[in-house]
C-alpha cells in the first residue's frame, strides 16, 4: 500500500471513473461514439477500441483534454475537465504523450520525472534506471528497448504524478512485443490503488486475461485449525511403584478389576486349587510363621 508522501492515491481519495454515452466529434463523423463503461479503483479495465485516432480521441476525452460531443466523464462523480486533467495521466498516447523513438532512454526518463514533479537530476535518473534494471541501457535510443519494457516504464513514471489516480494506456499493442510484461505492471499498479484503463483493440482485449477478477490481491488462506490433542496413554509417565509393605504386614490382594501384570513375590494366604510344585520359601520379613496350606 502506498502513502501520500509518495504521490500515490490513499484510501480516502480513490474514486471510480464513469464514462457515460461519450462521443467525440471528428472532422466528418465522430471519432468515437456512444462509449460507456465504468473503471473501478484498484482494477484494470480493458476497453475495446478501434486502433489509431479512436483510441487517441477516447483517451483525450477520459483525461478531460477535449470537449465532448455528448455524454459525460466523471471521477468520483466530479466531471469538471480541470479535475479530470489533474487526476488522470495519459500513458503512451500516440502523438500526445508517447516519447520520440530517437531520444535516449535517460532523456525520456528525465523528462517524465520532471513532468511528475520529481527530482530529475542525473543521479535521480540513474537511480530510477537502476531500480528498473535498465541502467546499462541509459544511452541507447528509446526505440531499442523491448516494447513491453518501454510501456512498463511509462506506466511507472505516470504513476509518480502527485495528484494522479487514473492511468489511461492507449494503443500499447501497436509496438508489438510481449504484452504480458506491461499487463503485469498494470496489475501491480491497480493493486496499489490506481484505476487503470487500457484502450486496446477488440482482438487483443479478447485474448488478455480479464484482470477485473485478478487485480485485487488474493485473499489469504484461512489458518488451519490445529486438531484437538488426543488423550495419549503411552506418553503419560508410569505410575510410581507402590512401596514395599512394612515388616509384619500382609500385602493387600489385587482387585479383580485391575489385575496385576507382574508375578507376585509374596506367598498367597488363600488356598490354591492347583498343586504347588514345591514348598514356597518362608518370608523372612514376617514376625510370625505362616500356616501351611491345607
Amino acid at each position: 500500500m502506498t502513502t501520500s508522501s509518495t504521490g500515490r492515491p490513499t484510501a480516502s481519495d480513490r474514486r471510480a471513473v464513469v464514462v457515460d454515452d461519450v462521443s467525440v466529434a471528428g472532422t466528418h463523423e465522430p471519432f468515437v461514439e456512444h462509449v460507456s463503461f465504468t473503471a473501478p479503483e484498484a482494477v484494470v479495465t480493458l476497453v475495446p477500441t478501434d486502433p489509431g485516432i479512436p483510441q487517441v480521441a477516447l483517451a483525450l476525452a477520459i483525461g478531460g483534454r477535449v470537449a465532448l460531443l455528448r455524454g459525460r466523464v466523471s471521477i468520483g462523480g466530479v466531471s469538471e475537465r480541470a479535475e479530470l486533467q489533474l487526476r488522470t495521466r495519459l500513458v503512451d498516447v500516440a502523438d500526445v504523450t508517447a516519447p520520440e523513438d530517437s531520444l535516449a532512454v535517460r532523456a525520456v526518463v528525465q523528462e517524465e520525472l520532471a513532468l511528475a514533479e520529481r527530482p530529475a537530476s542525473r543521479s535521480a535518473v540513474a537511480a530510477f534506471l537502476a531500480q528498473h534494471d535498465v541502467a546499462d541501457r541509459a544511452g541507447v535510443p528509446w526505440e531499442q528497448l523491448p516494447a513491453g519494457v518501454r510501456t512498463s516504464l511509462l506506466l511507472e513514471l505516470g504513476a509518480l504524478h502527485p495528484q494522479v489516480r487514473v492511468l489511461v494506456l492507449a494503443g500499447a499493442e501497436r509496438h508489438g512485443g510481449d504484452h504480458a510484461v506491461w499487463l503485469e505492471t498494470c496489475h501491480r499498479l491497480a493493486r496499489e490503488g490506481f484505476a487503470v484503463i487500457v484502450l486496446t483493440t477488440a482482438a487483443l482485449a479478447s485474448t488478455l486475461p480479464r484482470v477485473e477478477a485478478s487485480a485485487d490481491p488474493e485473499p489469504a488462506p484461512e489458518p488451519e485449525q490445529e486438531p484437538e490433542p488426543e488423550l495419549a496413554t503411552e506418553s503419560q509417565p508410569d505410575p510410581a511403584p507402590e512401596p514395599d509393605p512394612a515388616p509384619g504386614t500382609e500385602p493387600e490382594p489385587a482387585t479383580e478389576s485391575e489385575p496385576s501384570t507382574e508375578p507376585s513375590t509374596e506367598p498367597s494366604t488363600e488356598p490354591s486349587s492347583e498343586p504347588e510344585p514345591g514348598p514356597e520359601p518362608q518370608d523372612t520379613t514376617a514376625t510370625t510363621p505362616k500356616e501351611p496350606s491345607a
